[in-house]
């Protein structure tokens, strides 16, 4: 006997140092992997801007805030009005500017924020709404868990749990003798396991080590490692592992772990802002979480949330006066949210930038939390807005509507901020489970007449410098036949409508989108130039030195044609886009900050006339439909169409906003669409639901600028013979002189007169 004792001895210390040295490794590592939290930005509200008040709500909505009816009394919930949006404000302690909770009310008038007050009527400059959850990264196990201190979760929160399920947790060693007994002699009676004696510290293991299978094997290892556990550790510290630990329920295919996970879900507010009836129906959980799921089952919730609340008043850990209070508060839950897989196109271009620095591993286990420039509400409107924008291409255009059997007509959007290069939406394409591919950063395609401003810019700075080439708005250019040899080939290039209208402005010219004058403009300024200006605004590509580059015909990535118009939204300054606004580690420490940078790039005065015409694309030229279609503001544009309509584009902008839509299909198919017919609507639908972001701005002007009237058959400033008269801008140095047509009408009929003259008698 001795002989078998000793092994069994040493097996014995064997085995309890295995499992001290498991928990100690546990412990005093990382004990969950937690996935990485993808943010859009946090929503700047201010009196005198724009807002969509239906957009803000939905916003609030997908936040888990809870909407009531009645003055919201505590953070996470907010009440809608006729004139407004009463809200209790969450605290949000990461990312750049930490929020912290207060209560405002928002006065709407007319689709702008009227005024902030406080709860005492008190005038507020701003606010600010946290970021919005858009995704998390996850590795092998998709478990939402957000790790707390135990010192931060509410005592009410706490004496709910250890009534529910431990109430002897700070008084036994581990195991609880007395529940395992009463366990035990229920599962004898039952024949098989039926019922579990449990304390926290046993749950804390079998959470973190164990499946969910009920033998009697595991529940002996189960014991042995509760019992070292709680020798090893204090009890808060166990108890802070177990509130963090313990699942909650399911959305979707994620599990909810941990009490401030579960807060947010449920409640749409954070654990310390709970109140005793919340707290004890989160407790009332752990038991069921399933069944007793306030989403699925409130009635079910209800009583369970009172027997928790009747054995914490059992126990001392709440009075009587409490407890009936909070049994009488009415159940309430979060206006639910859109879950962990917003803006998924998003997401991904934001993990291919990340690639760069952190492993997969890290991303999906070191619990980062990820701070974009997504505007979540302008993110909403462009998806949307593509959405809706392709179902009615494919209704109502007959070829499209004839291959929606064999292919999908797809498109993107792209919006930034031109001033800082900040991407506020982007949309790779119209359905994320159905096709991957980013249109907006991956696809290459040709530009079409969007690259025509490039050209005109490169005129425009050369006429500046008195270069060769060099054209002002008013300079005028033949839209008439011609054809040039270029690599051995002939070129003649022809107009949308194969038309050609003779003499005309470079103005009339870009703002109705003539391939003829524009392909004459660059051969005049020499394509080398007009390369060298559009690489200066941030295009990348090589573009070979062909003349149709002038008319778009060499391919583009979407991303980088909004980057080029980029710099003429912001005057010439060149901004890279950008994408991450920060990263921090899981305990707020902060691992990247982005630091935008502008350069100058192109002559600010020679941009403003460019954009000076663009505006006129909205106002008279090929966007001109932008306004039937509701458009209400000033804005730049334009129309973008390739050969056989296979690339239907509109970029439009303020100083503020840029917002890219381009439509077409994958495989190059002709769609029938101009850039007006199928992206200028997308693009409308867009700008009009994202005003909070545009609304009000205006086109600053430059030093340098000069306005006069010039005669628009000439081009020439206008003197008093001329019959038509009109004004156009000029940088200062460049206007023409008066106009040789109208300048003196005698002398004009004099000459006339005298030339027939030596035509009848040339002798």
């Amino acid at each position: 006997m001795l002989g078998l004792g000793v092994p069994l001895v040493v097996a014995a210390l064997i085995l309890v140092l295995a499992v001290y040295t498991q928990i100690t490794l546990t412990f005093e590592g990382q004990v969950w992997t937690l996935p990485a939290r993808v943010y859009s930005a946090s929503l700047h509200l201010v009196p005198g801007r724009a807002v969509d008040a239906n957009a803000l709500v939905k916003r609030l909505d997908r936040c888990g805030y809870e909407r009531i009816e009645s003055l919201p009394t505590r953070p996470g919930q907010y009440r809608r009005r006729p004139s407004g949006v009463d809200l209790f404000v969450r605290g949000f302690g990461g990312g750049e500017k930490p929020i912290v909770a207060r209560r405002v009310v928002l006065t709407v008038d007319r689709d702008a924020i009227a005024a902030i007050a406080d709860e005492r009527g008190r005038s507020v400059a701003s606010i600010d709404l946290e970021p919005e959850l858009l995704s998390l990264v996850f590795g092998r196990q998709q478990e939402e868990r957000m790790v707390i201190p135990l010192a931060e979760v509410p005592k009410v929160l706490v004496n709910a749990v250890l009534a529910a399920e431990d109430a002897r947790f700070y008084r036994h060693a581990g195991i609880d003798p007395l529940a395992v007994l009463r366990a035990a002699f229920t599962n004898v009676k039952s024949g098989r396991i039926v019922q579990g004696g449990s304390t926290i510290t046993q749950q804390t293991v079998k959470n973190l080590y164990f499946t969910q299978e009920r033998t009697w094997w595991r529940k002996t290892r189960e014991a042995l490692m509760s019992v070292i556990l709680d020798s090893r550790y204090s009890k808060d510290r166990i108890l802070e592992v177990y509130l963090n630990a313990v699942y909650l329920g399911q959305r979707g295919t994620v599990s909810i772990c941990g009490m401030q996970a579960a807060s947010r879900y449920f409640f749409g507010r954070n654990v310390a802002d709970l109140s005793l009836a919340e707290a004890a129906t989160l407790a009332g959980l752990i038991r069921n979480p399933g069944g007793y799921n306030p989403f699925t089952h409130p009635d079910r919730a209800v009583e369970r949330r009172n027997v928790v609340l009747d054995a914490m008043l059992d126990e001392g850990l709440a009075d009587k006066t409490a407890v009936a209070r909070a049994k009488l508060e009415t159940l309430r839950v979060a206006s639910g949210g859109a879950g962990y897989a917003q803006a998924p196109y998003v997401v991904d271009f934001v993990r291919s930038q990340l690639a760069e620095s952190y492993s997969k591993e890290v991303l999906a286990e070191n619990g980062l939390a990820i701070y974009t420039t997504i505007d979540s509400i302008v993110q909403a409107g462009a998806e949307q807005a593509l959405a809706r924008g392709l179902a009615r291409l494919e209704a109502d255009v007959p070829l499209i509507r004839r291959q929606k059997t064999r292919r999908r007509l797809q498109g993107c959007v792209i919006v930034t901020d031109p001033r800082t290069g900040a991407i506020l939406a982007l949309v790779g394409g119209r359905d994320y489970q159905d096709s991957q591919f980013n249109r907006a950063t991956q696809a290459r395609r040709q530009p079409g007449s969007c690259f025509k401003p490039f050209v005109y810019l490169a005129a425009f700075q050369a006429a500046m410098a008195g270069e060769d080439g060099g054209l002002t708005p008013a300079s005028i250019l033949d839209d008439s036949p011609f054809e040039l040899v270029s690599g051995g080939q002939t070129w003649r290039p022809a107009n949308y409508d194969g038309e050609f209208k003779g003499p005309l402005s470079a103005r009339s010219a870009l703002e109705e989108s003539r391939n003829v004058p524009t392909a004459r403009a660059a051969q005049s300024l020499g394509i080398k130039n007009v390369i060298s200006t559009a690489k200066a605004c941030g295009f990348t590509e090589k573009f070979e030195p062909l003349p149709s580059l002038a008319l778009g015909a060499q391919e583009v990535t979407p991303l980088e044609l909004a980057t080029a118009y980029g710099t003429l939204a912001s005057l010439g300054l060149a901004v890279h886009p950008y994408i991450l606004e920060g990263v921090e580690a899981s305990g707020g420490r902060k691992l990247a900050k982005a630091e935008p940078a502008a350069r100058a790039a192109v002559v600010p005065v020679a941009v403003y006339l460019v954009d000076d015409v663009l505006r006129g694309v909205l106002t008279r030229g090929t966007a001109a439909s932008a306004s039937a279609l509701g458009f209400r503001g000033d804005a730049a544009g334009k129309t973008g169409t390739t050969d056989d309509t296979r690339d239907a584009w509109f970029v439009g902008f303020t100083p503020e906003m840029l917002a890219l839509v381009w439509v077409g299909y994958d495989d190059n198919t002709k769609t029938g669409l101009t850039g007006a017919s199928g992206a200028l609507p997308i693009w409308v639908d867009l700008m009009m639901h994202t005003q909070h972001r545009w609304a009000g701005s205006t086109f600053p002007e430059p030093a340098g600028i000069l306005r006069v009237e010039v005669d628009p058959e000439s081009g020439e400033l206008a003197v008093s013979g001329c019959p038509q008269r009109v004004e156009e801008v000029f940088a200062a140095g460049t206007e023409p002189g008066p106009c040789s047509l109208h300048q003196n009408a005698f002398k004009r009929w004099w000459d006339k007169l005298f030339h027939r003259s030596r035509e009848r008698n040339p002798n």
